[in-house]
């Protein structure tokens, strides 16, 4: 039999270990060193200035979780179990914002609920005022609940609906047999919706660094101690940031574990006895699906009106193109777009080939060895791009193995690098899922009629694990495409991507630049989704 760390996994790991070590541990450990050398560290970590943005960002955060999952449990709930018309439509309305970069997002709600936004503007408010915590906790549930929505629509898919229609038989009302049977069920869906909304509220920038005026966070607070040059206290402020994210992941992931699965079942039953939503219920759905798309109508309306149009005084203006005719007839416009594709690409590839080192080696019996790599692996799942941005910047301002002694900092490909350490957890999972399905039976009968290692991989495993490695690396991509929170502190000028020239031109008061690129972007976004969507299902067509 052939040795079991073959040249061919010997490289798997040594590739692996190389990553890993390199951009995820020595990173980490430069931050935590840098930290600890700032002189009195205890007292300003207990300051008031500290302890306040703490204080906020961990408050900020459990609203956001509370808020997303009552909005997410109820549509997802109500979309299952009762009857609407226009279903399919209102369910992709109501996932609109997982498209919105979030950059993008938070400048829509500038342009529509700003002191000069258009509701101000069509209502003839004079006093009106979006800001602070009230701008940002709507901002974050807008962005939050369809996680909620569609962790919860899925279980719902999957769950034997006999059991809802036997406590109904027995006499149980609706309310009592969503506490006792429904929510029970729904405990690891939720659980996993909540930790993803906990570590993405806990790592938000734009809608903080846009809205929040003088109310401080800590993402904030360590972009603003890096650009004031005090890269100790900004390392001190993501140590912190760090353990919160990471602690939390920790307690979040081993309370998951404890939770008992739910039993199986051969397949989930709709209720035959569904009601139809009442006009009052219908009304609410509609009123909200009209929410969620007037910050995307306002970006296309502020993208069509010429520079200065909001000061003026009411809407009588014309429409114009002229912004879309100057992007497109000036040079500049394609370099970002280009920093941003070639980024993007760039950090897919990098993610595909890790992911799928990573994932082969921790299949197969556990080992010790095999779970501290995973939990390394999975560390930037908790991490906030901001942290991770002031990791590389420590790591690869000077030259090093790792950076094949060169400085990366100020380089096109300290990007993708970033993108490549921030989504490589989600890519191993799905990978690791794909493997996970795979009967082992298939790849030994492919191995007994004398097929190598690599072609048994690239001619049997690689097939049967496409869906789940293009659903991920298409996540991936997007993720990337609209990244803007750890692009803010790695960019330069060359380098700068389309959600940074978003901001630019937002700081120059060019909205309706700012907001036809912001239009662009997301047309590409949902283009890109929907071509990747329709690919998949035409080379996996369901049975």
């Amino acid at each position: 039999m052939a040795s079991k760390l073959s040249p061919g996994k010997m490289l798997l790991i040594a590739v692996t270990l190389f990553f890993v070590v390199g951009y995820i541990v020595y990173p980490l450990a430069q931050l935590a060193i840098v930290s600890a050398a700032e002189k009195g560290v205890v007292s300003q970590l207990l300051s008031r200035t500290v302890l306040q943005a703490c204080f906020n960002s961990v408050i900020l955060s459990a609203i956001t979780v509370s808020g997303s999952a009552v909005i997410g449990l109820w549509f997802a709930y109500t979309f299952h179990f009762r009857r609407i018309r226009f279903k399919e439509f209102f369910s992709a309305v109501i996932l609109l914002p997982v498209a919105i970069p979030p950059m993008v997002g938070v400048m829509a709600f500038l342009f529509l609920l700003g002191d000069n936004g258009l509701l101000a503007k069509t209502l003839g408010l004079q006093h009106f005022s979006f800001k602070g915590w009230t701008a940002v906790t709507i901002i974050h549930l807008y962005s939050f609940y369809p996680l909620f929505f569609l962790f919860v629509g899925n279980a719902f898919k999957s769950m034997d609906s006999s059991t809802v229609e036997a406590a109904y038989a027995m006499g149980a009302g609706k309310v009592r047999t969503f506490f006792t049977v429904i929510l029970p069920q729904l405990r690891i869906p939720l659980i996993g919706a909540a930790l993803l909304t906990f570590m993405a509220s806990m790592a938000s920038f734009s809608a903080p660094f846009i809205f929040a005026g003088s109310d401080r966070f800590l993402t904030t607070e360590i972009y603003y101690s890096k650009i004031n040059g005090d890269m100790s206290f900004s390392a001190m402020l993501s140590m912190m940031l760090t353990a919160i994210s990471v602690i939390c992941l920790f307690v979040m992931r081993w309370y998951r574990d404890k939770v008992p699965a739910p039993g199986k079942t051969k397949g989930a039953i709709r209720i035959a006895s569904a009601t139809k939503v009442n006009a009052v219920e219908y009304i609410f759905i509609c009123a909200f699906c009209s929410i969620v798309v007037l910050p995307v109508i306002s970006l296309v309306i502020i993208s069509i009106l010429p520079d200065g149009a909001l000061m003026q005084s009411g809407l009588t203006f014309d429409f114009t193109l002229a912004n879309y005719r100057k992007i497109f007839s000036e040079n500049e416009f394609f370099q970002p777009f280009l920093n941003t594709v070639s980024a993007s690409v760039v950090a897919v590839a990098f993610t595909i080939l890790l992911s799928l080192c990573v994932a082969h080696i921790l299949r197969g019996r556990q080992s010790a060895a095999k779970s501290a790599l995973e939990t390394i692996v999975s560390l930037p799942y908790g991490i906030p791009g901001t942290v991770i941005a002031i990791c590389l910047i420590l790591a690869f301002n000077s030259p090093s193995v790792f950076s094949f002694y060169q400085v990366l900092i100020g380089t096109f490909w300290i990007l993708p690098i970033a993108y490549t350490v921030r989504n490589l957890p989600i890519l191993t999972q799905s990978v690791k899922s794909g493997l996970h399905a795979i009967d082992p039976s298939v790849e030994e009968a492919a191995a007994s009629l004398g097929a190598s290692r690599f072609r048994t991989w690239y001619s049997v495993t690689l097939p049967l694990i496409y869906t789940s490695l293009a659903e991920g690396s298409l996540l991936v991509f997007i993720n990337s495409f609209g990244e803007f929170v750890a692009t803010v502190l790695l960019y330069i000028y060359a380098t700068k991507t389309m959600s940074i020239e978003v901001y630019s031109q937002m700081r120059m008061y060019n909205n309706g630049m700012a907001a036809t690129y912001g239009v662009l972007l997301f047309i590409i976004v949902i283009t890109i989704v929907y071509i990747s969507r329709r690919i998949l299902s035409r080379s996996h067509p369901q049975m």
